[in-house]
């Protein structure tokens, strides 16, 4: 079996399908694992979130929380987490729901219940932003989990996989790899094969 991991796709719905393609993504064969931020800045946060939620109950994909996706969810009924969101991309997101609220507040309530912070296996841990070091996996603060960026030794005797922070390429830190590769920026969406660490571009 093989783990297919992508992160940050940023409401680009294109490159989020095309990566997939261009990885052969098979759900009978794959594990399809997301790491989170789905929304904001790119044009089109509605379609990803909407594909999520497809990939999720049909296929068995595993989709974390980004710290983009705790800020909308939050935003309900927390006036700083909406504060927080509406300098970080909020109108780009509500703009590609059209004044569809009904739909919105579908989408919302889906990953209120259905991300999770983290997905662990015998070789590798699966987070938005990453950890904090040597500090076992059942103490991890969720804000770690959703903002921390450092390139540390993590130290809990597997890799961990996250986005978060823009790099060119797929970064390599010690114990931690970073696939996070800007595509919203006007870089490439990265899709990360394991165990044998095969990566897979769409610009």
């Amino acid at each position: 079996m093989r783990y297919l991991v992508v992160s940050d796709i940023h409401g680009d719905i294109q490159k989020f399908e095309d990566v997939l393609k261009e990885a052969s993504y098979n759900p009978k064969e794959d594990q399809l694992i997301l790491l989170g931020d789905y929304i904001d800045r790119g044009p089109q946060s509605r379609a990803v979130v909407a594909k999520v939620i497809e990939l999720v109950e049909q296929d068995g994909a595993i989709a974390i929380k980004g710290n983009h996706d705790d800020m909308f969810i939050r935003s309900k009924f927390d006036q700083r987490a909406l504060e927080l969101w509406e300098i970080n991309g909020a109108s780009t997101t509500l703009k590609s729901y059209e004044g569809e609220s009904e739909e919105m507040e579908n989408h919302r309530e889906w990953m209120e219940q259905n991300l999770r912070l983290y997905y662990e296996t015998d070789d590798y841990i699966f987070v938005h932003a990453g950890l904090h070091p040597h500090t076992p996996l059942e103490a991890q603060e969720e804000d770690t989990m959703l903002w921390t960026r450092h390139n540390e030794r993590i130290g809990l005797g597997k890799t961990v996989i996250h986005g978060h922070t823009p790099v060119r390429d797929i970064a390599y830190y010690k114990d931690q790899v970073d696939i996070d590769t800007g595509a919203v920026f006007g870089g490439k969406l990265t899709l990360l094969e394991l165990p044998s660490h095969e990566v897979y571009t769409v610009s």
